[in-house]
């Protein structure tokens, strides 16, 4: 499949970056530049950045300038861009595009002879180094140097920009080198060092207020040029904005439709004697067609991109897709799955090798135009389903949002053809936003929602923090869950002499902010809480070396848990020992009465998770000797499937069930009306034994009022099973609030439908993981367009207000969309039955029998719904949600009444 692209050009100033043309120069001990193709065949580069002659073989780089001059008669030039011949074009009057991620390879008279041979996703290497400009980089000492991240972690290999946005400090680990830069020169540089007594120190710099931070990780080749080069001084360019027009990858595949052993012998569980769901094992890429079946049949842990009839990527994302007829399904899994992610956009040309066994993907400017023409259908048929399925959306903003983008399409049409690529960027982003939007006004906001995001404060200001809560504020947030006991420091000044305030904060105390600050906005806070948790890495909590004979200890005698996925150590104090409960307890009694949070949000409520159970945890002296005194045995002697096997995790287990039962009860004794919520793994099977963690048991004793599944997966359908198993779980006793992570790179869409699918199945709403990448990944303007875009209140803070404010809506959807859309013939006896509903239950203090009262008159409303005849089916399902998620609000609140459970 092969496509012809469109011709184009680019008059823009040239993009001035200061590199040395040393790269070029050739010197008496180099080969002569040369280019090696495909086949194996080299040949030399006359020119490298002048003026074309002819016969011979020139390279246009970004030196060069933005474009080639108009070409002399018979010349063709190809654009290579990843080493991929990427685009071809003869007898330009405006010249050729020279992109800043490639170059243009130009041959006049006989030497056009070689690129009009090339093919479109041909391969070329140069035996020269070429300069390469990625969309965020910084140059220092010569270096054009790549930025992996803004305002992030820093991972293996990456190179992070930190911002003053993100804090008052990197809090970067030992494992690499911070750069900090004022006036656009070196002021500060901390690399990898030890101190006196050899512990390494990590590299955390502060952030200036007018200036920048750029972190290297070790694993990075560039850690290793600029360590021991870089002086205070030095001049630094940062340039965040550079535009990369075009892309071009190319990648091996496993197997084409594999179906057998044979067709794929890495898709094989040689153990089950079966193949892997799919056919596709670890780090592979499949390809499959509609010949394969209606569907990948893939596992969850992977990546798929849909390619369409047209050749054109029309879906990333996801898993078990399906198969278009007449497209592709590519899948990968593990490296492969990140290549995809990585390098495959919507709109892309894909061209399918099978010769060389290879997938080629080409973004162009004609692929923007793809791009937006792709979103727009998808977004015209989003609208259409709203309509048919009655949904409470904005259909006057969507149908404006997608004809501004339609009319903008044209626009850029032109800019192609004028070669006016400033403001072909200007417009496609412009369009692209109109259309984005338009997709994301399709999901349903409620007015009844639980709104959580997930932070761990840096602010060392009372500024800083009401710039964060306004943020929030703007985006509809209506609870924050703030990360107040954490490395086994609190947050805030404490008296316990066990204990101390994070010193990143100084004297500031920062929980009695952000009470004060979001009391103002209207957003609760709760307590986010580490237990037993008491450090990570060098960043350790006093009471692990004031009472070391508190360590949590492993079968290998570690006093730490190794954490390979960050490179680090986790510390754990013993919840087995009365002593640190006792600890802990405090710790939290003293947080409640100095300051009135809306709630305790239990975090690592477990042991650390067992692995292969070759190190598993709990072996400590007192916990041993606790075992031998009940059963007569040493559990260091025990593994999976011994006789005591059994009681060595029940004992574990009751540990940390008998904590949660603690520490609820003394919370709600300081302040009855705090709400108790946990963060749990929600594999509620595997969880009991694998991480002693238990919480069927805390709900069905009714010491948990939300309970918060850390359901972090790179799909939509894994995340609404962990909803529909929690809510299943909670039985209508505890709210279920689905923790969703922002910090996975998952596309805007996938992060909406993740959530809407969980409000599907029952979910009381979101919780977002976490504050920075949810700003930093834009995913706030997505919410903000759709999910979030009412304001909403807490579920259970309120539940009359949320009986009155559900039934209001119920009402205004008949009269805005039911009647008018003719789902329905009668709205007046339904909104006279929702009457009568919000007219039972009028006195909080009667809890219990108006409250049954009310789930009586909404099981009977209910029942009437699914007898109606005259109602549309899709209303049915409309008003029956309503009406269920009412009634689950209304019984967990009855269960928490003194005499309802």
């Amino acid at each position: 499949m092969r496509k012809r692209l469109v011709h184009f050009v680019l008059c823009i100033p040239l993009l001035l970056i200061s590199i040395s043309s040393t790269a070029f120069s050739e010197s008496a001990s180099s080969p002569p530049p040369s280019i090696t193709l495909g086949d194996g065949s080299t040949h030399r580069i006359d020119l490298i950045d002048q003026e074309r002659e002819d016969g011979k073989l020139s390279i246009f780089t970004r030196n060069y300038g933005s474009t080639t001059k108009p070409p002399l008669p018979q010349t063709m030039e190809a654009i290579i861009t990843n080493d991929i011949v990427t685009a071809k074009y003869a007898g330009s009057t405006k010249g050729t595009y020279i992109p800043s991620n490639g170059y243009v390879l130009s041959g006049t008279g006989s030497a056009a002879a070689l690129i009009d041979r090339l093919q479109i996703g041909d391969s070329i290497t140069a035996n020269f180094p070429i300069p390469i400009f990625p969309s965020k980089y910084f140059i220092l000492n010569g270096e054009v140097v790549p930025i992996t991240q803004v305002n992030a972690g820093r991972g293996a290999a990456d190179i992070v920009l930190y911002l003053p946005a993100y804090g008052p400090a990197t809090n970067t680990n030992p494992w690499g080198m911070d750069i900090t830069v004022e006036g656009g020169k070196v002021t500060k540089i901390s690399a990898m060092m030890q101190d006196a007594s050899g512990n390494w120190v990590d590299n955390s710099s502060p952030i200036p207020a007018d200036g920048y931070v750029l972190s290297i990780q070790a694993e990075s080749p560039f850690y290793n040029k600029l360590n021991g080069t870089v002086q205070i001084g030095d001049a630094v360019e940062l340039n965040m904005s550079n535009e990369v027009l075009i892309q071009a990858s190319k990648t091996a595949y496993d197997a084409l439709n594999p179906k057998s052993r044979e067709d794929n012998p890495g898709g094989w569980d040689d153990g089950s004697n079966a193949p892997f769901p799919g056919n596709r094992g670890a780090d592979q890429l499949i390809v499959y067609d509609s010949s394969y079946g209606a569907s990948t049949g893939t596992n969850p842990w992977g990546y798929e991109v849909i390619v369409n009839a047209d050749g054109k990527v029309s879906h990333v994302g996801g898993n078990n897709s399906s198969i278009p007829t007449g497209g592709y399904v590519l899948s990968g899994h593990g490296v492969k799955a990140s290549w995809l992610n990585e390098q495959v956009s919507v709109g892309s040309t894909f061209i399918l090798l099978p010769d060389k066994k290879q997938a080629l993907f080409l973004f162009t400017p004609e692929s923007y135009l793809d791009k937006a023409q792709l979103g727009i259908k998808a977004a015209e048929e989003r609208l259409l389903l709203s309509k048919q399925q009655f949904l409470d959306v904005n259909y006057t903003g969507i149908e404006q949002q997608i004809a501004s983008a339609q009319a903008g399409i044209e626009e850029l049409k032109d800019s192609i053809a004028q070669g006016d690529f400033t403001s072909f960027t200007e417009g496609f982003a412009k369009l692209n936003e109109q259309v984005e939007t338009a997709s994301y006004m399709s999901y349903e906001s409620r007015a009844v929602d639980h709104r959580s995001i997930w932070i761990r404060p840096k602010e060392t200001s009372l500024e800083q923090v009401q710039q964060h809560i306004a943020k929030l504020h703007a985006l509809n947030i209506n609870s924050i869950y703030l990360e107040t006991w954490w490395n086994g420091f609190t947050i805030y000044p404490t008296s316990h002499p066990l204990a101390a305030q994070n010193p990143i904060y100084g004297s500031f105390d920062v929980l009695d902010a952000y009470m004060k600050e979001a009391d103002k906005a209207g957003i609760e806070v709760h307590a986010w809480v580490e237990n037993f948790l008491v450090g990570v890495g060098s960043a350790v909590g006093p009471v692990k070396a004031l009472k070391p004979e508190w360590s949590m200890i492993s079968r290998k005698g570690h006093d730490y848990q190794d954490v390979p996925l960050y490179n680090t150590q986790y510390y754990f104090l013993n919840p087995a020992r009365p002593e640190a409960r006792d600890f802990i307890s405090e710790i939290y009694k003293e947080l409640l009465q100095k300051y009135d949070v809306d709630g305790l949000h239990l975090d690592y409520i477990r042991y650390p998770d067992a692995g292969d159970y070759t190190n598993d945890f709990g072996y400590d002296s007192y916990t041993r000797d606790l075992f031998k005194q009940q059963y007569g045995a040493d559990p260091i002697d025990l593994h999976p499937g011994d006789e005591l096997w059994r009681e060595w995790v029940d004992l574990r287990k009751n540990t940390i069930n008998e904590f949660v039962y603690r520490i609820s009860s003394e919370a709600k004794k300081l302040k009855p009306d705090i709400r108790v919520s946990a963060a749990v793994w929600p594999n509620y099977v595997d969880g009991p034994e694998f991480m002693h963690q238990e919480p069927k048991d805390w709900i069905a004793k009714n010491y948990i009022d939300q309970l918060f599944p850390m359901s972090y997966h790179p799909d939509a359908t894994s995340v609404a099973a962990d909803s529909l198993n929690s809510v299943a779980l909670a039985n209508n006793k505890a709210l279920i609030v689905i923790g969703v992570g922002t910090n996975l790179g998952l596309t805007k869409e996938m992060l909406l439908n993740q959530i809407n699918d969980s409000i599907a199945v029952g979910a009381s709403g979101s919780a977002l993981f976490e504050f920075e990448s949810l700003f930093e990944n834009e995913y706030d303007k997505a919410l903000l367009a759709g999910l979030y875009s009412k304001q909403a209140i807490v579920p259970d803070k309120n539940p009359l207000l949320s009986l009155k404010t559900i039934v209001s809506e119920m009402q205004r959807k008949i009269k805005t969309i039911y009647l008018p859309f003719k789902g329905m013939s009668d709205g007046k006896k339904y909104e006279k039955e929702l009457e009568k509903l919000e007219e039972a239950w009028k006195d909080k203090k009667a809890a219990s029998k108006e409250g049954e009262e009310s789930l009586k008159k909404i099981s009977k409303l209910v029942e009437r719904i699914d007898t109606d005849p005259s109602l549309n089916e899709e209303v049915k399902k409309r008003m029956k949600a309503d009406l269920s998620y009412l009634h689950t609000i209304i019984s967990v609140f009855l269960s928490k009444a003194p005499n309802g459970a």
